[in-house]
C-alpha cells in the first residue's frame, strides 16, 4: 500500500516536489528603537546619589534663609543658628553651580533665590556708609574688651588704650581680680574716671572707664552681668555711654537673652540723648533681637564703616572665629572712623576700637 502523496515531511523525499519547505525562523532579538528613552540613572548626570546629596544641602540653604527672615528669635534652635547666615552664601553658591551643571533646574532656582537674599543681607557690610564731615563734627574714640572671666591681660589692655589713643574704654567680664590688675598697670593714669556694676559678685561684672568725667551713672542690676551707663561731655555735646554685656543665648537660657535684649532696646530708645553702645551683644546684626536694638534709630558702626564682617569670636586656635559678637552702636546723626579689630591676649574675644564723630 502506498502513502499519501499530499503528506509533506519536514525531512522527508516524498510529497510535491515543487512545493516550497517549510523552513523554521528563529525570532530575531527585539531591538531598542533610537527615541526609546535612557535609564532613569543615565537620564541625568551624576545619578541619584549626587542629585540626594544636592537636595539635602539646598535644603539647608533654604532652611538657613527662612530662619534669617523671620522676624523672631526669642527661643531655640533659632536664637543659636541664625548668627551663622553669612556663611550659607558660600554654601549655596556650592549647591546652585553644580545644580546647574547637573540640570537640576528646580534645585538651582531654589538656591538662586535664597542666594540672593543672603547677598542682600550681607553685602552692606562691604559698601562704605555715608561721608565723613570732620570739620563739622566732634571725634570720641571707643574701645570694647572682653576680659574672659578676667583671663585677659589687663596690662595689654593698658597699652592699647594708649596705643589707640582711646577716650573710653569698656570692659565686660570684668572681676575683682582684673579691675584690681587694670589698676596695678596704669589704667587711672590715662583714664581716672570709671563706673563699674557688679564687680565681685560672684558673676562677672562690666565697667567704663573713660579720660573726661561721668556723670550720671546708672549701675542698677537690671542684667544679669550688668551695663553701665554714664554721661560724658564730647566738646559740649552730652553722650550717653553703655557697656553692654547680655547673657549669651544659650539653649537653657534663651529666654533670658532674648529679654535682656528687649529690656536694652527699650532703655535705649527711651534715652533722648545721644548715645554710644558697645561691648559683646552676643548677637549678632542677622539676630532680629540685635536689630530690634538698633531700630530706625541706632546703627552698627562695623556695617556702617563697610569694611566687611568683623569676626570676633571666638579667638583660639581650635576653632576658626566665625561669629561677629562684638558691637559698637550709634545714634543717630553719628558716624563712624577707623574702625580696628584688635587681638587681646588672653581673651577668647577680639577687642573693636572705633572713632565715633558727633554732631555738634
Amino acid at each position: 500500500m502506498t502513502g499519501d502523496s499530499s503528506t509533506t515531511g519536514t525531512g522527508g523525499t516524498g510529497g510535491d516536489a515543487s512545493a516550497e519547505p517549510v523552513v523554521a525562523h528563529a525570532s530575531a532579538p527585539a531591538t531598542l528603537p533610537d527615541s526609546a528613552p535612557a535609564p532613569a540613572s543615565r537620564r541625568r548626570p551624576g545619578g541619584r546619589a549626587v542629585g540626594l546629596v544636592l537636595w539635602v544641602l539646598g535644603g539647608l540653604v533654604l532652611a538657613m534663609t527662612l530662619v534669617r527672615a523671620v522676624p523672631y528669635d526669642g527661643v531655640t534652635p533659632l536664637a543659636q543658628v541664625v548668627g551663622v547666615t553669612p556663611w550659607v552664601v558660600p554654601l549655596a553658591l556650592l549647591v546652585a553651580a553644580p545644580a546647574l551643571v547637573l540640570r537640576r533646574r528646580s534645585l538651582a532656582i531654589l538656591c538662586g533665590v535664597a542666594l540672593a537674599a543672603q547677598v542682600a543681607w550681607v553685602a552692606p557690610f562691604f559698601v562704605p556708609g555715608q561721608g565723613i564731615e570732620t570739620d563739622a563734627r566732634r571725634t570720641l574714640r571707643v574701645l570694647t574688651v572682653n576680659a574672659y572671666f578676667g583671663q585677659a591681660d589687663a596690662a595689654a589692655v593698658v597699652r592699647m588704650v594708649h596705643e589707640q589713643d582711646a577716650d573710653v574704654l569698656a570692659v565686660v567680664e570684668l572681676t575683682a581680680d582684673f579691675h584690681d590688675r587694670l589698676e596695678a598697670a596704669g589704667i587711672e593714669a590715662v583714664m581716672p574716671h570709671h563706673v563699674d556694676a557688679k564687680v565681685g559678685t560672684g558673676s562677672p561684672g562690666s565697667g567704663l572707664w573713660s579720660r573726661s568725667a561721668l556723670t550720671d551713672p546708672d549701675t542698677s542690676e537690671w542684667s544679669t552681668f550688668a551695663m553701665p551707663a554714664a554721661t560724658l561731655d564730647v566738646d559740649g555735646t552730652p553722650v550717653r555711654v553703655t557697656a553692654v554685656h547680655p547673657v549669651p543665648p544659650l539653649p537653657e537660657i534663651t529666654g533670658v537673652w532674648h529679654q535682656e535684649m528687649a529690656d536694652l532696646a527699650r532703655r535705649a530708645h527711651d534715652e533722648p540723648l545721644p548715645q554710644v553702645l558697645l561691648g559683646d551683644f552676643n548677637s549678632t546684626y542677622d539676630h532680629a533681637s540685635f536689630r530690634a536694638v538698633l531700630g530706625d534709630r541706632f546703627h552698627d558702626a562695623t556695617r556702617t564703616a563697610g569694611q566687611g564682617l568683623n569676626l570676633s569670636w571666638p579667638v583660639g586656635e581650635q576653632v576658626p572665629t566665625f561669629l561677629d559678637l562684638d558691637h559698637v552702636v550709634v545714634d543717630a546723626g553719628m558716624r563712624v572712623d577707623d574702625l580696628a579689630s584688635l587681638v587681646v591676649p588672653g581673651s577668647d574675644h577680639r577687642a573693636l576700637a572705633v572713632t565715633v564723630q558727633v554732631a555738634p
